[in-house]
């Protein structure tokens, strides 16, 4: 059994240092300067030296390169896709701190390098997102009309949707899940090329995933070039989610009735299962639309507050999950050398994927791993 696989690669010690990408190989792993310092049994302020550009050891490089899960050439090798925060649509969350963000960023660039690469051996799908800059976005009206003719455009008719990641994979969009990250953060898109939503996997909730993926859908169809994480944008995105989930006509036609304050809990559990929404986005798609007065709605949150049902709720449970498949699909069809070839280019190891993407791809050939040593 190989329970760690080397991936070797010739680089030439001669190309420039690159210590942007020392720095965006720690954040990555979510280490501050210290505690890489310490794993390194060097100081912070030699730490930074070596991010400022200053070369370390071949030896040192060895280190560092076992501390942080990356081949010693990821540190010789230009930032083909450098990420900013500007090109991701980030939700606002003033929890969040800049190191968080930071290091969610360092993730996203770092799989937008392997998705690179991936794309050069596998062919995805074509993008699929309609242009909608001819329409106006000033009311919930016209987002409702921005949805309507997404579904139109997608072939989603007018009932629910099976599986929203499947649909965002279908459109040519990848989405996966980033391990280790705290609940600061929910999910955030970056818009490039090659779109790729990416959701923190310690939220459970498959309505709340659902919700995410529209979110998200949301920011790609209506924001693009738009700085996004303002009350404004937020609003758009989460108003073209519900509406994504459940058309108005279907939502009108169906939710359940209610008299006076009392909704009838059992009817809106049953609403919830046949448009695997929460019951949270049910009462809130239904004072949009006027179903709901502000105050039935203000009952109707007190409630599901007073039960406990913030982070879950009736009916979860019988809510099958929903998993990515497009990311995983493609690199299940490359062969063990295929998938060495990757990581190679990329720089980085297959713990560092496994640990930071969830990307649970064995190297099965002991061969394969023998001839990429040999090869290089």
């Amino acid at each position: 059994m190989i329970t760690r696989v080397k991936v070797l690669q010739v680089f030439n010690l001669d190309n420039d240092y690159r210590g942007d990408k020392l720095r965006l190989a720690r954040m990555a792993k979510g280490l501050s300067c210290e505690e890489l310092a310490n794993k390194l049994d060097k100081t912070k302020q030699f730490v930074s030296k070596l991010e400022k550009g200053a070369r370390p050891s071949e030896q040192l490089l060895e280190q560092i390169s076992q501390v942080l899960g990356i081949q010693p050439s990821f540190l010789f090798s230009e930032r083909k896709y450098p990420l900013e925060s500007d090109l991701c649509h980030f939700r606002s969350k003033k929890s969040r701190t800049q190191t968080l963000t930071n290091s969610v960023l360092a993730r996203a660039e770092m799989l937008n390098v392997i998705i690179s690469v991936i794309e050069d051996e596998i062919e995805l799908p074509d993008l699929n997102i309609p242009d909608i800059s001819s329409y106006p976005l000033n009311s919930v009206t016209d987002i409702e009309r921005i949805a309507e003719e997404c579904r139109r455009q997608w072939g989603l008719g007018l009932g629910p949707i099976s599986s929203m990641s499947k649909l965002a994979e279908r459109l040519g969009v990848i989405v996966t899940q980033v391990t280790g990250v705290d609940d600061r953060v929910d999910a955030f898109t970056v818009h490039n090329k090659r779109p790729v939503i990416i959701r923190n996997d310690s939220k459970k909730s498959v309505c709340r995933f659902r919700s995410d993926i529209g979110h998200e859908l949301g920011h790609l169809v209506m924001h693009d070039g738009i700085l996004t994480g303002d009350h404004k944008t937020e609003s758009q995105a989460d108003q073209f989610s519900s509406a994504l989930l459940v058309p108005r006509i279907s939502f009108i036609n169906e939710f359940p009735k209610i008299r006076g304050k009392q909704f009838d809990w059992n009817a809106m559990v049953e609403f919830k299962l046949r448009w695997k929404i929460s019951l949270k986005m049910a009462i809130y798609r239904a004072a949009s639309l006027g179903l709901l007065s502000q105050i039935q709605a203000r009952t109707g949150y007190i409630h599901l507050n007073t039960k406990g049902y913030t982070r879950t709720e009736p009916g979860d449970e019988r809510i099958p999950e929903e998993k990515p498949v497009l990311l995983e699909k493609a690199i299940n069809l490359l062969d063990d050398n295929g998938w060495l070839n990757v990581l190679k280019k990329a720089g980085l190891s297959v713990e560092l994927v496994r640990d930071l993407f969830g990307v649970h791809r064995p190297i099965t050939d002991r061969a394969s791993v023998f001839k990429m040593v040999v090869n290089n």
